[in-house]
């Protein structure tokens, strides 16, 4: 095959927050890297006002089943897209789900 005939690779970026949404994507899905953010945005520290007492959270690792869905765009660009489950329901065609596992670890700081 001709170098010029050659079909350019899908371009994978699961965490390009933005790319752009599909007009017709109806989804419950969210970029996957905006998934990421979502789950890693909690406050690394407690405080309880009436005691004083502190809590600081150095790790947390989330296990969780997730959907996915991923798309290649005309241009080749790769979509990734992912929630928790959306079906509460069972149904006779479910969706597959993945099984996802996110580690935080605080900073040496």
């Amino acid at each position: 095959m001709a170098p010029e005939n050659k079909p350019n690779p899908p371009k994978l970026n699961m965490f390009d927050a933005v790319a752009p949404i599909e007009k017709n994507d109806r989804s419950l899905l969210m970029p996957f890297a905006q998934l990421v953010e979502e789950l890693t945005n909690y406050q690394k520290q407690q405080v309880d006002e009436k005691t004083g007492l502190v809590m600081t959270i150095e790790q947390l690792t989330v296990d969780m089943p997730i959907e996915l869905k991923v798309t290649v765009n005309n241009d080749g660009k790769v979509n990734i897209k992912g929630s928790p489950p959306t079906q509460l329901v069972k149904t006779t065609v479910m969706p597959v789900f993945h099984q996802m596992r996110l580690r935080i670890v605080k900073d040496g700081d």
